[in-house]
């Protein structure tokens, strides 16, 4: 094992002058080569641990760069305070921060540095700013000899390379920052700043051989502040995605949202019978996985488009989530009941039918990026572990976003992975314009669309099914169906 004498750096800065940078760096690999390969330390956050497995290992560097607050000390935090659970020792160097602040700001997130220290797992050493590097290099290297520990954070590297001309001696720097991980077998973090207005880690070749990049960013969208991770690079392992939403969260920390994509389109699930005779004949069968598109005008809103729906799944025996971007779950029920009440006299057994069998949730789609929309859906739909998912008044968050690529790319893989999962998936809109009504169109298995009469007092049900001819219902045949599915509501068990 290599002992911090073999790396005396302060004694030996003249002999890296006379070394050629590539000849060094290969020296360094050669080293590398005999690390532990079978110990791999926890980045700390689980979606990144399942998308970048077996990431960081004995001998990694890793950059974490970004623009102030974008939470640079938080993510380095992560890493230090996960593996100092697992008992890997962190020391944790800073040239800014002092203890008592570092501590209390992580502590409101969840990362408990206190009692770390207090089991001998976590130590915080401050040096302040200094013209004489090497001095600052000393006192880092005592503390890791002293120590030995397995994850060394350095926050930030910029303090000291702005108080560093010479670009040999800009190297040598470099050079020993390249060489902590191979000297205490573990991972070394360095934090880096980043401008407001740069993208790039202007820290020489560290970022080229460093085996690790995360570039952390935040831009202001729709008057949000959306934040992202942009994996830049990750030595050995396959990055598919550029760039990853993330929060951060009292009490949690760090929260990413892995935005779900699909290598192909998943198969249809089992048959379904229609709820009524009328959608029978048109439709002969539904499928789980088939996604549904319902549609009416905007200023004539078709309150038995949901309730066609319920009779879907209360025909099947499904459970349902309607998430409305509109409604209330209150207004929600009232509006279902105003419907069956019509056909079914007894209202509270409706009612007890409805509270067991359909999940109601709202959500205000402009309190969100796209992306933490996206992770908020996800989030209620996993808690549900519904059948069949409804989006209620889906032209909501679509009226300002529908033209921006990630809008529609994520809605494509959201209905996908639960058209996968064989969930029915039922998108239900007004009608704002025919781009929009195409957009969710193309992207269903069955079209619905309420087509008011001239007297605008009843609809014609028009209904397309992928590779059938298209139907119309009229008023009378659409009020039938709802009247079977009541009388079907009417005498279902309330206990089911």
């Amino acid at each position: 094992m290599l002992s911090i004498d073999d790396y005396c750096f302060s004694s030996i800065v003249p002999i890296y002058h006379d070394i050629d940078l590539n000849g060094l760096i290969s020296l360094i690999y050669s080293f590398r080569a005999k690390r532990l390969s079978d110990m791999h330390f926890s980045i700390g956050i689980d979606e990144l641990n399942k998308l970048l497995p077996e990431l960081l290992y004995p001998g990694s560097m890793v950059v974490v760069a970004g623009h102030p607050g974008s939470g640079k000390t938080t993510l380095a935090s992560t890493i230090c305070y996960s593996n100092a659970l697992r008992g890997h020792r962190c020391l944790y160097v800073s040239f800014q921060e002092t203890r008592e602040k570092l501590y209390r700001v992580m502590k409101n997130l969840g990362i408990d540095f206190y009692e770390l220290e207090k089991k001998g797992l976590y130590v915080f050493i401050r040096i302040p700013i200094m013209k004489n590097v090497e001095e600052a290099v000393e006192s880092i290297n005592r503390a890791i000899s002293s120590w030995n520990p397995k994850i060394v954070v350095i926050d930030s590297i910029n303090t000291l390379l702005q108080v560093v001309e010479s670009p040999d001696r800009r190297a040598w720097l470099q050079n020993y920052f390249y060489a902590i991980p191979d000297i205490i077998k573990g991972i070394a973090i360095l934090v880096a700043e980043l401008p407001m207005d740069i993208e790039r880690v202007e820290i020489g070749s560290i970022e080229f051989v460093a085996d690790v990049v995360l570039i952390l960013k935040h831009r202001i969208e729709r008057g949000l502040l959306t934040r992202y991770i942009e994996i830049r690079k990750a030595r050995g392992v396959p990055v598919t995605l550029a760039e990853i939403p993330y929060t951060i969260l009292t009490d949690k920390g760090i929260k990413v949202f892995v935005p779900p994509i699909l290598s192909e389109v998943g198969r249809p699930g089992v048959e379904l019978e229609p709820p009524c005779r009328s959608l029978k004949e048109v439709l002969d069968h539904i499928h789980m996985g088939h996604s549904i598109y319902i549609e009416y005008p905007a200023d004539l809103r078709a309150v038995e488009a949901a309730p066609l729906i319920l009779g879907i799944a209360f025909r099947n025996k499904l459970k349902t989530l309607i998430i409305s971007y509109l409604y209330s779950p209150e207004t929600m029920t009232e509006l279902l009941l105003r419907v069956f009440k019509r056909f079914c006299s007894d209202v509270d057994k409706v009612r007890t039918i409805l509270q067991k069998n359909v999940i109601l949730k709202s959500m205000n789609p402009y309190a969100y990026s796209i992306s933490e929309g996206l992770a908020k859906e996800y989030s209620l739909i996993n808690e549900a572990t519904a059948d069949v998912i409804v989006f209620h008044s889906v032209e909501i968050p679509a009226i300002i976003e529908y033209r921006d690529p990630v809008y529609i790319s994520s809605l494509y893989n959201q209905v996908n992975i639960l058209k996968q999962k064989h969930k029915i998936v039922v998108r239900i809109a007004s009608k704002i314009n025919d781009e929009l009504s195409n957009i969710f169109s193309v992207l269903s298995d069955i079209v619905m669309k309420f087509i008011p009469t001239e007297n605008k007092q009843n609809y014609r049900l028009y209904i397309w099914r992928r590779g059938m001819r298209s139907f119309v219902l009229d008023n009378n045949e659409v009020n039938e169906c709802l009247e079977e599915i009541s009388k079907h509501l009417c005498i279902m068990d309330e206990t089911s």
